[in-house]
């Protein structure tokens, strides 16, 4: 599939689907580990974070690095396209990150309720077990 990984590392957990680019410094409280989009709060904390692309502020890569700081940073992140900025956050942050994944396949993935990452190798495996 030609998946492209940064940061090395296996990691596994719930997914949490967002449907649409994520601004980690409009959308992302760093303190807390969630998600505010249109009233709905979603928790990111310890889980695999699977969104489209990222929008928004260079702030964000210090946003995602402020995460990992305060103990609430997602597993890792699986994404249609990648941008430097949360590339970078990624890296400071030692989070796992996938990205190149069609929009379709980004869907499938949000649905499963459960993935493994390779994020170095670009390897992902979906499934509903632990």
């Amino acid at each position: 599939m030609g998946l492209k990984g940064v940061e090395e590392g296996w990691v596994k957990g719930e997914v949490v689907y967002i449907d649409g680019p994520v601004s980690f410094l409009g959308d992302v409280d760093p303190d807390k580990g969630t998600l505010e989009r249109g009233g709905e709060v979603l928790e990111i904390d310890d889980r695999i974070m699977v969104f489209s692309e990222g929008a928004g502020s260079t702030v964000g890569s210090y946003v995602i690095y402020n995460m990992r700081l305060n103990g609430v940073a997602p597993r890792g992140m699986i994404m249609c396209k990648a941008d430097a900025i949360i590339t970078i956050g990624c890296i400071v942050a030692s989070i796992p990150l996938v990205h190149r994944i069609g929009s379709d396949d980004l869907r499938e993935i949000g649905r499963s309720g459960w993935a493994e990452i390779n994020s170095y190798l670009g390897l992902v495996r979906v499934g509903t077990g632990k």
